[in-house]
């Protein structure tokens, strides 16, 4: 994995005040379609609707957050529960929020390119629901562990395994409620410009923002988190 060098700029508004959704001149009625041409796969938007260069999509309830509740940097992965690199990235960052101890906290999002990714991240979602942070986290960590062995009954018999009652399992995901948040994701990464995952982005408390591409080494990744802790100093 090649080296980029660490850079931070600054984002006009605060990411904690301001709605970061994406920037559309229109509104987004429709999930976007997914195109599935590997980790450099676009996601389409719907008619009539025009993409604008975003900023980082802000922190909020639809989150899910890993780490300190007031931390100086968010570590934002935009990841796929079915690619690989992600998979080996899983655990680098988990070392490094431990690393950086109370400093750097963790936010996941969804970004499914590739097959099966999309289904693996509605159930993350609705396990999330029905019982709660703690077992999205514990999900994460076993679909990394047994990518290959994901399917559509792997995913129901682990909301099972984690406290998720079937039926309430079963009606969310059928539902749909996630496939806006699920879209407002992989759209706000693109706008960033990642066009693969995990595409990372750090964002500081004063809306600093430093990115990143691919699943990088523990030691090139504290580059780039201690280049935006530095920009607090």
């Amino acid at each position: 994995m090649s080296e980029e060098t660490p850079s931070v700029q600054k984002q006009t508004t605060n990411p904690y005040l301001m709605p970061g959704a994406i920037v559309l001149a229109g509104i987004l009625i429709s999930y976007a379609v997914f195109a599935t041409q590997g980790n450099s796969a676009k996601v389409q938007a719907p008619a009539g609707t025009k993409l604008i260069e975003e900023e980082v999509l802000a922190i909020s309830d639809e989150d899910h957050i890993y780490g300190p509740k007031d931390p100086d940097v968010y570590f934002i992965e935009y990841s796929d529960y079915r690619c690989g690199y992600c998979g080996l990235f899983h655990d680098t960052i988990k070392e490094l929020i431990e690393f950086y101890d109370g400093k750097v906290a963790w936010v996941y999002r969804h970004t499914p390119y590739q097959p099966g990714g999309k289904e693996a991240a509605v159930a993350s979602e609705c396990i999330a629901e029905l019982v709660g942070e703690e077992a999205f986290w514990e999900y994460s960590d076993r679909v990394f562990k047994n990518q290959k062995s994901l399917s559509t009954q792997w995913h129901a018999d682990m909301a099972k395994d984690l406290g998720a009652d079937s039926d309430k399992y079963s009606e969310c995901i059928s539902s749909g409620r996630y496939d806006d948040l699920i879209a407002k994701h992989t759209m706000n990464g693109q706008g960033l410009g990642g066009e693969g995952t995990p595409f990372n982005v750090l964002l500081t408390k004063e809306g600093g923002v430093v990115k990143f591409s691919g699943a990088q080494s523990l030691e090139n990744v504290k580059l780039f988190v201690n280049r935006a802790l530095n920009s607090l100093e």
